[in-house]
């Protein structure tokens, strides 16, 4: 794939916008040590600001992808930095918990933006034939954002947990400037833009065949994402007698197996299962599947080799399904309003993040890993079958 430089420079701020949403987030609670010290927080208060960031991103997801449609990639880029920098600035700012949690839900809002503007800028600015492969690179810069993140938390143990954040508020705004001034000031927006605030694309958006199973589907997946990350340390220490190092190494091949995995389906989806987004999905779907199975596997037989195996495996498929569900979108959706439809899939994307874990969380209370895994198993049959049509049919 021969890419000209400046598509290039285009990417390259596609993905730094990707990843500034892992950066923003785990920037703060990677500070939750510090946080708890210096404010006297609970756990449950620092787990608040997570749930405040996500709120807000749910939230602002589907009005999100309606405004990419109405006012551009590039303006929609810009401005969701550039509201991410103020949530930042207030967060590091920020004297009462309550001015935190404020900073913490903008930047959810602005991030809300980043998903509808960036799979749009793949729609309009590169081939059809790389879709898939440019948002599964895209969605790398989600684990790379974090990673930075929790870098920059680090400086908070020496200079106070304020300049770390800070820190990223003066990327973020950084950023957006860059996005104003190198992202495509022309990129041919469609005639949507006429019809000012008509309600017009969203039931376009609804209407769309097969879209609502598609994005239920995905909320499946992200769902047992975020129960993974919540979930999956104690499921193995309470399952089989591993160790807290091997426990931890287990929880990073989890997230190895998600940076390796979502490049790897964006090219398998490209080059060997014919463009098909939903086919693909059933594939990591499979593989999820087969991941739980493991797990079960584990806990009775006390194969602790078992456990890495199938953290990666979940890390490889359960985790890595975004991109994939993004890129299903975009065949899906009518193309004036690409926006509005990733806005729509996000929305029932971060829900299921929202919902899963609690009902794992209850489930895992009263049935254990078994109870765990089969659900876990379950659910990605049932994501298997929401997948079964023929994308053509629109």
């Amino acid at each position: 794939m021969k890419i000209p430089t400046q598509q290039k420079l285009h990417f390259s701020l596609i993905f730094a916008a990707q990843a500034l949403g892992a950066l923003c987030v785990l920037g703060v609670l990677a500070s939750g040590p510090q946080l708890m010290s210096e404010l006297s927080l609970s756990a449950l208060q620092v787990g608040g600001l997570a749930s405040a960031y996500s709120a807000t991103l749910a939230a602002a997801s589907f009005p999100a992808g309606v405004l990419t449609d109405k006012i551009g990639t590039r303006h929609s880029l810009t401005l969701s930095a550039w509201v991410m920098a103020m949530g930042m600035l207030g967060v590091g700012l920020g004297q009462s918990y309550l001015h935190i949690c404020i900073g913490m839900a903008i930047c959810g809002a602005g991030y809300g933006m980043i998903n509808p503007a960036a799979g749009r800028a793949i729609s309009l600015w590169f081939s059809p034939d790389w879709r898939g492969t440019l948002i599964g690179l895209k969605q790398t810069g989600v684990p790379v954002g974090g990673a930075i993140g929790t870098g920059l938390a680090g400086l908070g143990i020496v200079y106070g947990w304020q300049l770390g954040v800070i820190l990223i508020a003066i990327i973020a705004a950084c950023l957006g400037s860059l996005f104003w001034l190198f992202l495509p000031k022309n990129e041919g927006r469609p005639p949507v833009l006429s019809q000012g605030l008509s309600s017009q694309p969203i039931r376009n958006v609804l209407k769309t065949p097969h879209l609502s199973r598609a994005n239920l589907a995905s909320g499946l997946t992200n769902g047992g994402q975020f129960t993974l990350w919540a979930f999956l340390a104690e499921v193995l220490r309470q399952s089989a007698t591993l160790s807290a190092s091997l426990i931890t190494l287990c929880m990073g091949l989890l997230q190895l197996g998600t940076l390796i995995g979502r490049l790897f389906w964006g090219v398998m989806n490209d080059r060997t299962f014919g463009k098909d987004p939903a086919k693909t999905l059933q594939w990591i779907c499979a593989v999820a599947f087969f991941g739980a199975l493991l797990l079960i596997l584990q806990a009775e037989l006390q194969l602790w080799a078992l456990a890495p195996i199938a953290a990666l495996l979940l890390g490889f498929s359960t985790c890595s399904a975004t991109g994939l569900h993004i890129t299903l979108t975009l065949a899906l959706a009518p193309p004036s309003y690409t926006g509005t439809a990733i806005g729509y899939t996000m929305l029932v994307t971060n829900l299921g993040g929202v919902i899963a874990p609690l009902i794992f969380g209850l489930v895992f209370d009263l049935a254990g890993t078994w109870g765990f895994a089969l659900l876990m198993a379950s659910m990605m049959l049932l994501a298997i079958g929401l997948l079964r049509f023929d994308q053509a049919e629109k």
